[in-house]
C-alpha cells in the first residue's frame, strides 16, 4: 500500500487525501435502514429524502454540476456515474477509469478525477458524452489526489511523496489541457476550494492558505493548529472542517483570521454548502464506526439545526440541483431536499 507523504493514522487506519490506497474506508457494521424523512429536529420543517439511487458498489465521492450528479466508485474498479437529478436513475454506463480515482470536480463542460497516487494523471471527462477526452501529466509532478474547480481552471493538491520537492497545488488551463506557471509549494494540500477570488488550501500541515490565482503566490498564511479535512468558501466566510476535533472554523477571507468555532457532535467531513446552509457527514466513515447522519448547519452560527440518518456511513456529500446529495457506503447516492 502507498501512502503519501502527509497522511495520517486514525483509529488503526489511515486518514488523508491519499489514504487507503488499495481500497476505501473501512465500512462499519451496517445500520438499520430508517424510514425516510426521519430526523433529530425540532419542531421546525424538516429536511425530506426524495430518492435513493442504487450503484453497483459503494460510491466514494459525489459532486455535482454540467446538469448531472456524478459519483465516483472505486470497488472492484474505478468507474464515473452519471445521475439525471430530474428522473433520479443512473444515465448510460459508468465510465471506467484506467487507474484508481479519489477526488472529483465539475467544470468547463468536464468532470475532473484526480488519482489516488498511480500514474499521477488527471483524467478529464466529456459531461455530455460521458467519454474521456484526456489525461494530463505534469511530470515530474504526480497530479493528485485532490482536485476543485474555480476561476476558469482547474486545481490539483499533489501530496505524492515520490516527487521529492515536497508537496505543490498546480493550476491546469482547461482550454489547453497543460499546467499554468509553477507549482505552488505547499504542505500537504488535502482539501482545496476557491472562492472570493481567490484558491483556499485547508493545508493538512495545520495552515489555511490563500492563494492569488493570477500570480500562484501565497497571500495570507493562517495557523489552525490541526489537520483539516475540508474547507469551502460561502456567505462572506471561510470555512475549515476539524474532523478530528468535531470542530467548524469560520475565517475571515481577506485576512484568513479566524472568526468562529463550534464544537459539534460529529467530525465535519469535506462539508458542501447549498439553499443557505452548511452540509456534511461524520468522519466516522473513515474510522469503521457507524453514523449514518448527514447534518444541516447554520453558516451564521456553525450551530447544527438538523440531521438527518440516511441509513449508512456518508463518504462524501455534495449540494446541487435544490438538495444535497450523499455517497452511502450501502451503495447507495440519496437525495435529501431543504426544508421548504
Amino acid at each position: 500500500m502507498f501512502v503519501a507523504a502527509g497522511a495520517l493514522l486514525l483509529g488503526g487506519g489511515i486518514i488523508g487525501t491519499f489514504a487507503l490506497r488499495n481500497g476505501a474506508p473501512k465500512l462499519p457494521s451496517p445500520i438499520p435502514a430508517p424510514a425516510d424523512m426521519v430526523t433529530d429536529a425540532s419542531e421546525k420543517p424538516t429536511s425530506k429524502i426524495d430518492a435513493r439511487i442504487r450503484l453497483a458498489s459503494a460510491p466514494f465521492r459525489v459532486v455535482t454540476g454540467a446538469g448531472f450528479v456524478w459519483a465516483l466508485t472505486r470497488v472492484p474498479d474505478s468507474a464515473v456515474w452519471r445521475i439525471d437529478p430530474n428522473s433520479n436513475e443512473v444515465v448510460g454506463k459508468p465510465t471506467p477509469l484506467p487507474v484508481d480515482g479519489w477526488d472529483l470536480a465539475v467544470g468547463a463542460g468536464s468532470v475532473w478525477v484526480a488519482p489516488n497516487g498511480a500514474d499521477g494523471r488527471l483524467t478529464r471527462i466529456d459531461a455530455r458524452s460521458g467519454r474521456i477526452t484526456a489525461r494530463i501529466s505534469a511530470r515530474p509532478i504526480y497530479l493528485g489526489g485532490t482536485v476543485t474547480f474555480g476561476g476558469g481552471n482547474v486545481w490539483t493538491g499533489n501530496d505524492d511523496e515520490r516527487y521529492r520537492h515536497g508537496s505543490t497545488v498546480s493550476k491546469i488551463d482547461p482550454r489547453t489541457n497543460r499546467v499554468v506557471g509553477k507549482p505552488i509549494a505547499l504542505g500537504s494540500p488535502q482539501s482545496l476550494a476557491y472562492g472570493e477570488g481567490a484558491l483556499w488550501d485547508a493545508d493538512h500541515s495545520g495552515w489555511l492558505v490563500k492563494v492569488d490565482p493570477e500570480t500562484l503566490q501565497q497571500i495570507v498564511r493562517r495557523r489552525l493548529g490541526f489537520g483539516p479535512h475540508g474547507v469551502l468558501v460561502a456567505e462572506d466566510r471561510v470555512y475549515v472542517a476539524d474532523s478530528h476535533g468535531n470542530r467548524l472554523l469560520a475565517a475571515d477571507p481577506k485576512t484568513g483570521k479566524i472568526r468562529a468555532i463550534e464544537k459539534l457532535s460529529l467530525g465535519p467531513l469535506y462539508p458542501a454548502y447549498g439553499d443557505g446552509f452548511i452540509w456534511s457527514g461524520s468522519e466516522a466513515a473513515w474510522q469503521g464506526e457507524p453514523d449514518d447522519r448527514v447534518v444541516r448547519i447554520d453558516p451564521g452560527t456553525l450551530r447544527i439545526v438538523e440531521s438527518v440518518h440516511v441509513g449508512a456511513n456518508v463518504a462524501s456529500v455534495a449540494f446541487g440541483f435544490g438538495s444535497a446529495w450523499a455517497a452511502l457506503s450501502s451503495g447507495e447516492v440519496v437525495r435529501i431536499s431543504p426544508p421548504t
